[in-house]
């Protein structure tokens, strides 16, 4: 009987738990890098997410002959494109709803928008900076042509 105890394969329960503990301490030490990569991947999501809106906003406003601008709610969550028909500005398309902990924190120079001419131009230079929970920020800066470029 002994010997068929012997010629059985397997982990006691001794190795299970040691692998058990080793796997634990990794997956401990492991944690917070992942905390981090997450956040800086929702911000890089939201910046990329940001230049495509403003992108279209600026194709609205030169195909349709329109005035047009991107607007931030006050909180900072959502983009919202307008247009300006009849002295009236309009939401058109669909709003961007940033990932949780990621904000537009400034607008600048202007306060909550970026205005494009039928044209395509802007005013002038415009940053919007998003900022996450963790802190973290990035930019993109429009030029007065209405260039995006992510700094």
């Amino acid at each position: 009987m002994r010997s068929n105890l012997r010629s059985q394969k397997g982990f006691t329960i001794l190795e299970t738990l040691v692998a058990a503990g080793v796997s634990g301490a990794l997956l401990a030490a492991a944690l917070p890098n992942l905390s981090t990569a997450l956040s800086a991947s929702r911000l890089q999501a939201g910046l990329r997410s940001t230049a495509q809106h403003v992108r279209l906003a600026r194709a609205t406003a030169v195909g349709k002959n329109l005035q047009s601008r991107v607007v931030v709610s006050e909180n900072g969550a959502t983009l919202t494109t307008q247009v300006l028909r009849n002295g009236t500005w309009t939401s058109s398309g669909i709003p961007l709803v940033f990932a949780d902990g990621t904000r537009v924190s400034s607008v600048s120079p202007s306060a909550s928008a970026l205005t494009f001419t039928s044209q395509g131009t802007t005013s002038g230079a415009v940053t919007i900076t998003l900022r996450t929970a963790a802190g973290d920020s990035r930019s993109l800066t429009v030029s007065l042509l209405g260039a995006v470029e992510a700094s």
